[in-house]
């Protein structure tokens, strides 16, 4: 398809401060950017232009007349030195732009948004060649500031400022931007007595303020910090994934410090557009300190900003912005966990900067994909698991050697929804985990999948031990290694009250996780603390009502309690037509439930109706509800069974109180030998 393009006059505008703003008084922000939009769309077709891009505190617009350009940006300024006043920099500059794909892309764009970087509130800039076009009109007052060069520019570009009445003209020592480093020192001689006199200038200052004023900093001995989701102010949804991208990944870089602990992405991202107050989302996920930022993006551009902030005091404690390249975000991002890790007081080993360094993929295509593979990874559906599958394969096809990608691709064959047997589903798990592991043997979350596996499928207690004890030391931060290693300890029988503390710090790493709810909940259910479980479980179901497993759980703690009215209504909601071996079956359940009330002629019922409609359900759950109804030698069978299908429920065979009662028979002692669990 054929690129339309087209000579402009262009124009790019910015709020100066807008993110500060929006901090300090969200409600004025808000006033001052409706103003910024109104009079923007008022003068832009007053002038006969078209806005392009509308990035929020920010546009990308487009003129026929170089004139009419600089019209419509003098009368954007005037208005604007009214209240509520805008604080808007400006930038112009001529030259050819085309479109591709609904993006807007050429060298003037790129030159035009540099121009503007340099600005201050109420300043025009633009570049020689529209100076050249209105050097001989009278209503326009040219000065020149200089010449820069720019990042990504080739040559220097001489710059203007107008100075009309009411406009500023920014004087040199003010200038910032986009620069080259070399730009900024090509003036070295003109400027040199100026340059030491600012020098010693900033140097008195900070003396005065460092020696007359305590400075904040971070005191508090707790070193916890959630990173909330960035804002989009691209004003783009297509950059979403690109931007909720940029946020994991520094929630990652930065849970590689082991000196800080970090909340995962799961609970943070239930923040995203919230309008509660900061500091109580601080309180709820258990920080000392939060980050947040944005992300404006302008071709492939970025500029993101970050701060962080104590939540105590809700005083500054740092912040930074950087304009970047987008091959380059990899880099900003270790860049943005080392710099927090140190506001903090956080020393880094060797082995942090180490992994900190480490960037999984430099392809910003493959990243953007396993990103959006997460994404539908946590959605835990069989719809959302083929998404999350399709995603990381296109990533791997970008960069073939992207370990993480290949350990996202095992996780979803360990959570089996692809409606495989263990036995079919696991061997591809342990291949894309292996396959990982030989990109990146410090990989975590590729050593928790083998620990997964070494202990559920392979029922190799010892090693696995040994892998999740690995994992956990190279990254102290991922909750599913936590939550792995509980199971462990307490499934074995080795310590099964470090085993649900290990559950419990995987909480307070992710407290919104509903499957971390769950998994606590379901353990204290199998240590016979069933008011704890009670109470556990209810909360997994404040945040999803319609959690399958926890209500299955439930319903068994709620029998246990002989709660069983309760129960029983509970379990009538389940998906009857859920037939996963992962999921309890409604009707199975059921039957468990009128043996536990002495109904025995029901619970026989609705067995046999269970077992007609679903044949190749669990048999752990048939397992169980022959116990209750005193076929011992018939449940038997069906744990052997599921021992040969390697069901992922004989995992916690060894705690499940529902087997007390044939724990002294032969066979079922033969079996807990041959899972080498006495």
């Amino acid at each position: 398809m054929e690129k339309r393009r087209q000579l402009a006059a262009i124009l790019f505008t910015d709020i100066v401060g807008s993110t500060a703003m929006m901090q300090q008084d969200e409600e004025n922000a808000v006033v001052i950017a409706k103003r910024y939009d109104r009079v923007l769309k008022q003068l832009v077709s007053l002038h006969d232009g078209e806005i392009l891009n509308d990035y929020g505190d920010g546009s990308l617009c487009a003129f026929s007349s170089v004139t009419e350009a600089l019209r419509c940006s003098i009368e954007m300024q005037q208005q604007f030195e009214h209240a509520p006043k805008v604080p808007l920099r400006i930038g112009l500059h001529v030259g050819e732009i085309f479109f591709e794909e609904g993006k807007v892309l050429g060298d003037g764009v790129n030159v035009a948004s540099r121009i503007q970087s340099l600005g201050q509130a109420n300043t025009i800039l633009f570049s020689k060649e529209i100076f050249d076009k209105i050097r001989n009109q009278s209503e326009f007052k040219p000065v020149s500031i200089g010449s820069f060069e720019f990042k990504n520019v080739d040559e220097p570009v001489q710059v203007f400022a107008l100075a009309n009445e009411g406009l500023r003209v920014p004087e040199k020592k003010e200038i910032s931007g986009k620069l080259k480093e070399t730009g900024k020192k090509s003036s070295a001689k003109k400027w040199i007595t100026s340059l030491v006199i600012i020098a010693a200038l900033a140097l008195a200052i900070f003396f005065i303020l460092n020696f007359t004023h305590s400075k904040k900093e971070y005191t508090d001995k707790d070193k916890s910090v959630v990173v909330l989701p960035f804002e989009n102010y691209t004003n783009d949804p297509e950059n979403e994934g690109l931007i909720n991208g940029i946020t994991e990944e520094i929630t990652t870089q930065l849970a590689k410090v082991s000196g800080i602990k970090v909340i995962g992405r799961t609970s943070a991202v239930l923040y995203k557009k919230s309008k509660k107050p900061l500091d109580q989302i601080a309180a709820v996920l258990g920080v000392s300190a939060y980050l947040e930022g944005s992300v404006q993006k302008f071709g492939n551009e970025v500029r993101i900003t970050a701060q962080l902030i104590d939540a105590n005091s809700q005083e500054h404690i740092w912040a930074e912005h950087y304009d970047r390249d987008l091959k380059d975000i990899f880099a900003m991002q270790s860049e943005v966990a080392q710099q927090i890790a140190n506001k903090l007081h956080v020393k880094l080993t060797a082995d942090d900067k180490d992994r900190i360094n480490k960037n999984p993929t430099t392809n910003i295509g493959a990243f953007k994909f396993y990103r959006k593979g997460r994404s539908f990874w946590d959605k835990r559906n069989k719809e959302s698991f083929d998404s999350a599958e399709a995603n990381y394969k296109r990533a791997i096809d970008l960069d073939p050697d992207y370990a993480l990608a290949y350990s996202g691709l095992a996780d979803l064959y360990i959570y089996n929804q692809k409606g495989l047997s263990q036995k079919e589903a696991i061997p591809i798990a342990r291949d894309y985990a292996n396959k990982a592991l030989s990109l990146d043997s410090t990989l975590s979350e590729a050593l928790t999948t083998i620990g997964f596996i070494q202990s559920a499928f392979d029922y190799d207690w010892v090693n696995a031990k040994k892998t999740l004890e690995k994992a956990i030391a190279i990254n102290s931060n991922y909750p599913t290694a936590h939550l792995f290693y509980g199971n462990l300890l307490q499934y074995t029988g080795e310590n099964i009250e470090q085993g649900i503390g290990e559950i419990k710090k995987a909480l307070a790493l992710d407290p919104l996780s509903t499957n971390v709810n769950y998994v606590l909940g379901r353990n204290l259910y199998y240590a016979k603390k069933y008011d704890l479980a009670y109470e556990q479980l209810k909360k997994t179901l404040a945040l999803d009502p319609n959690f399958e497993l926890a209500k299955g759980n439930l319903a068994y703690v709620l029998l246990a309690l002989k709660r069983y009215p309760e129960a029983i209504n509970l379990i009538k909601t389940l998906d009857g037509n859920n037939t996963s071996k992962i999921r309890y079956y409604p009707k199975t359940i059921l039957s468990y439930a009128y043996a536990a009330t002495g109904n025995i002629p029901l619970a026989k019922s609705q067995l046999e109706e269970s077992v007609k409609e679903a044949p190749d359900q669990s048999p752990f759950f048939l397992a169980q509800i022959n116990i209750m109804l005193n076929n011992y030698n018939e449940a038997l069978n069906s744990l052997e069974r599921a021992y040969n299908e390697r069901d992922i429920w004989m995992y916690c065979l060894n705690v499940d109180p529902t087997f007390d009662p044939i724990r002294n028979e032969p066979r079922f002692k033969e079996l807990m030998k041959i899972m080498r669990l006495n």
